[in-house]
C-alpha cells in the first residue's frame, strides 16, 4: 500500500465502545491502542491538531484489518541495479602492481578513491582525474617526490690564447696553468617512481675560483733551410756531416743550458731547442750570435760553447 505524501488524519471511529486508532510511527512501524470512550472522544476533538511533516501518517482509507508494515527502500539494490546498467571497469598500474578497478563513479578521482587508492601532491596520474572513467582503458599512477640535494661539483678553467711573435708561427706554450673550480650546490630534484625526471638548480656557493689557462701562440715566420735530416736520424747517427759542416746532438738535459740568455726558449714541434725567432740553438767556438744554415729544416744561431771550429753542438728535447 501507498503512503501519501501529505498529512491525514490519524484515527477513524468506529462503532461499538472504543476506537481502533493506528499510528505510523517516524521509523515506519505500526503503533494500534484500542481507545476508551473517553480516550475516543478526545482523541477525535484533538485529532486535526496531529499533523507532521516529518510522520508520514497511515492513509485514512484503510480498514482496521488492513495494517502493514513500512520497510525503508534497499540502497544496496539499488546500487546493485545501477551497477548492472552503468558500471565499467579499467586497469590501474601504480606501485609496481597492476589492479583492476569496478565503478560507477562519475569521475576517475572518485573511482581511485573508492578503490583506496591514495593520491600524493606530486603523483603524475596518465589520465585526466576530472573525467568519467573509460571501460577496459589503463590508467597509470607514477609515484612523484621532490628532493633538495646539496653536492660539490667542479667547474672547468677557461682558456685564454695570447698570440706573441717570440714563438715561431704556430708554436704555442702554456705561460700559466689552469685550475678547476670548485662549488657548493643545492638542487632541487624530482623524483618518479624513485628515478630522477628533473632538476633544478636553486643555490649555488663557490668554494674556489676557476684559473684561467694563459696559453701563447706564436706568429712568427722561423728562418728555414733544407730540410735533410729529422731528429730521430741524427739522434741514431749521433752526428752527421752536412755543407761542411759536422753536427753532433745533445739533450739540453745534458748540456748546460739553464743560465744561457736565449729569449723565448722553447722545443719547437720537430723537437729543437729553439729561441723566440725560431732559430735552433747551436753550441759553438764562433760569436754567440752567429747564425748558420742547418739541415734539419731551421737555420741555427750560436748561443753556447762547447765545440770549435765547424762542429756544431745541436741543442734537443
Amino acid at each position: 500500500m501507498t503512503v501519501p505524501s501529505r498529512p491525514r488524519r490519524a484515527v477513524k471511529a468506529v462503532a461499538g465502545v472504543g476506537v481502533l486508532a493506528v499510528l505510523v510511527t517516524a521509523t515506519g512501524a505500526v503503533v494500534v491502542h484500542e481507545l476508551t470512550g473517553s480516550e475516543a472522544v478526545a482523541a477525535d476533538a484533538d485529532v486535526a491538531r496531529v499533523r507532521s511533516a516529518d510522520i508520514p501518517l497511515l492513509n485514512a482509507a484503510l480498514e482496521p484489518g488492513d495494517l502493514v508494515h513500512v520497510t525503508p527502500a534497499s540502497r544496496g539494490d539499488a546500487r546493485a541495479a545501477l551497477s548492472d546498467t552503468l558500471g565499467v571497469s579499467f586497469a590501474v598500474v601504480v606501485d609496481g602492481k597492476s589492479l583492476e578497478v569496478p565503478t560507477t563513479a562519475s569521475t576517475l578521482a572518485d573511482a581511485l578513491a573508492e578503490a583506496g587508492i591514495v593520491l600524493g601532491w606530486d603523483d603524475v596520474v596518465s589520465a585526466d582525474l576530472a573525467a568519467a572513467p573509460q571501460a577496459d582503458a589503463e590508467v597509470t599512477i607514477g609515484r612523484g617526490a621532490i628532493e633538495y640535494r646539496t653536492e660539490d661539483v667542479t667547474s672547468p678553467y677557461p682558456t685564454e690564447r695570447r698570440e706573441t711573435d717570440e714563438l715561431p708561427l704556430g708554436e704555442t706554450r702554456v705561460v700559466q696553468e689552469g685550475a678547476e673550480g670548485t662549488a657548493r650546490t643545492t638542487s632541487e630534484v624530482t623524483l618518479l617512481d624513485g628515478a630522477e625526471v628533473a632538476r633544478t638548480t636553486v643555490l649555488t656557493t663557490e668554494l674556489t675560483a676557476a684559473v684561467t689557462e694563459i696559453v701563447e701562440v706564436g706568429t712568427s715566420e722561423a728562418p728555414t733551410s733544407a730540410r735533410l735530416f729529422t731528429l730521430r736520424e741524427l739522434m741514431s747517427a749521433g752526428a752527421v756531416s752536412w755543407g761542411g759542416y759536422r753536427f753532433t746532438y745533445y739533450s739540453q738535459s745534458v748540456l748546460p743550458g739553464g743560465g744561457l740568455a736565449i729569449p723565448g726558449r722553447h722545443i719547437n714541434a720537430d723537437g729543437y731547442v729553439a729561441d723566440a725567432d725560431g732559430y735552433i740553438v747551436l753550441a759553438n767556438s764562433s760569436p754567440k750570435g752567429t747564425i748558420i744554415d742547418t739541415p734539419f729544416g731551421f737555420q741555427g744561431k750560436v748561443y753556447d760553447r762547447g765545440t770549435v771550429g765547424n762542429h756544431y753542438d745541436v741543442y734537443t728535447q
